[in-house]
């Protein structure tokens, strides 16, 4: 009785091991400015399971080693200057234990304009927006180099209040790639500009295949990219991103083609 009293303990010690790593993790975010000011989040605590509902906290990515097992958990951003952005990753255990993040303004300006989505892929970064009051403030769309955050392409923001979608197609590197998007607000606001939350791609991309070798109006490629054609002088002639490209307007010839700067291949126009 005793070895059975003991297997029965441990199988069903296994099980709930098993299914507290099968229970599924879910993420609460915020992103904004530290403007001095800290932050406080609310712990739920399952009484069923006698667990605290956060499981890990992520501040731009770097993990907060502090004490979860409290009700109540304050964020001061020890080492951050003012109006340093700022993303908050709470992870949590499922939905139905949710943190409360109990004064979002303290990193939040006052403003109804929000970023709604922000996604990068191997071929585009697209995001969208509501709130947005007229025209005249424009999205900078940044990539971070080195540690340093490098502006890659100004757009005009469209000013609908009721929501907009944006695409920018960026030049990827092999590897980690990071971008964000700073939202400057039209003139005469007070507020100057908001940052969306971080996004992460890793690129390692396949080859890029062309077709055909010798083309009198078009050359097409395997998968969307940045490239450039050099004639036989070496001389940048046409450059441009997507699948397909019209070869027209270049003289008869022979000329290089390179996929972001690599992989070249020849092609002949006819």
């Amino acid at each position: 009785m005793y070895k059975i009293g003991c297997f029965f303990i441990l199988t069903l010690f296994g099980v709930n091991m098993l299914f507290a790593q099968m229970t599924p993790k879910v993420e609460t975010n915020l992103a904004g400015v530290y403007k001095g000011k800290t932050l406080f989040i609310q712990n739920p605590f399952d009484k069923a399971d006698k667990r605290f509902c956060i499981e890990t906290i992520y501040i731009n990515e770097e993990y907060l080693d502090i004490n979860y097992k409290l009700s109540a958990i304050k964020l001061d951003f020890e080492g951050f200057d003012l109006n340093t952005p700022v993303k908050i990753r709470v992870v949590h255990r499922d939905t139905l234990c949710v943190p409360v993040i109990i004064n979002p303004e303290a990193i939040l300006f006052h403003t109804i304009f929000r970023f709604t989505a922000v996604t990068l892929t191997d071929s585009a970064l697209v995001w969208q927006t509501k709130g947005e009051t007229g025209v005249g403030g424009e999205f900078e769309i940044e990539k971070l180099n080195n540690g340093i955050w490098i502006d890659q392409e100004v757009r005009e923001s469209l000013g609908r209040y009721e929501g907009a979608d944006y695409t920018h197609f960026p030049n990827l590197e092999e590897g980690a790639n990071k971008y964000r998007i700073k939202y400057n607000f039209p003139r005469g606001s007070r507020v100057g500009h908001l940052y969306s939350w971080e996004v992460d791609f890793d690129h390692y991309p396949e080859p890029v295949e062309f077709t055909p070798k010798s083309a009198k109006t078009k050359v097409y490629l395997s998968r969307s990219t940045h490239y450039e054609i050099y004639d036989a002088g070496s001389k940048l002639v046409l450059d441009g991103q997507g699948t397909v490209i019209d070869v027209t307007v270049l003289r008869q010839g022979q000329y290089v083609i390179y996929f972001n700067g690599k992989d070249p291949g020849t092609f002949i126009k006819e």
